[in-house]
């Protein structure tokens, strides 16, 4: 993907948290881009594309993001501390009907975040796990399948707003309440030690 149009898929993806998806019309794209419809076509075919190339190029970003923090914190409590400050300031970002809108007006789009989330996400958590384990952080009884599962699923559920339905809790303070619940769950004694150590001055835990 060459510069201008990673800029403009980038531009694109903002506003789509921002204001949702369906709300946002090419014509309002291009408005909102500063550049003519005639121009933005020449980037994507249609909306479609673009959503998609929107959601490619975040996980691209994603991608990169968490695995620096994994080659920079070799501890794995450090790590996933780290990678939950991102996860929860993106769901910040997100604009509440996105997932809603993606099912039912772009389901191919909606079918990459998933293929993503099945794929890289969960092999993420499921390596933190073992490495916890190893360093003896995090409880060696755990079924790390299934906790990893259940990481997995409970953000689908955050994303889609079904937890709960018609609530002005954001979607990540969820996640902020969800992860110390999940965090603690799976915590050794030792674990749980050295996580009070970095939380006493931690306001964002």
């Amino acid at each position: 993907m060459d510069q201008k149009k990673r800029e403009i898929i980038t531009q694109a993806a903002a506003i789509y948290l921002k204001y949702g998806i369906k709300s946002v019309t090419m014509d309002e794209m291009a408005r909102q881009l500063g550049i003519s419809k005639k121009t933005l076509y020449t980037f994507v075919a249609d909306k479609n594309e673009l959503i998609e190339q929107c959601v490619l190029l975040d996980q691209q970003d994603e991608v990169c993001k968490i695995s620096e923090i994994h080659q920079e914190n070799e501890n794995a409590i450090d790590e996933i501390l780290a990678i939950s400050r991102v996860v929860s300031s993106e769901l910040k970002k997100v604009h509440p009907s996105i997932i809603f809108d993606l099912a039912r007006y772009h389901p191919k789009a909606l079918n990459i975040i998933n293929t993503h989330k099945r794929n890289f996400i969960k092999s993420r958590v499921l390596d933190n796990l073992r490495r916890g384990i190893e360093q003896g952080l995090y409880r060696s009884d755990l079924n790390i399948e299934v906790i990893a599962t259940l990481y997995q699923a409970t953000i689908d559920h955050i994303m889609l707003g079904d937890l709960f339905p018609g609530s002005q809790i954001g979607h990540d303070l969820i996640y902020k309440e969800f992860f110390r619940y999940h965090i603690k769950g799976i915590a050794s004694e030792g674990g749980l030690e050295y996580l009070q150590e970095l939380i006493k001055n931690d306001e964002n835990f």
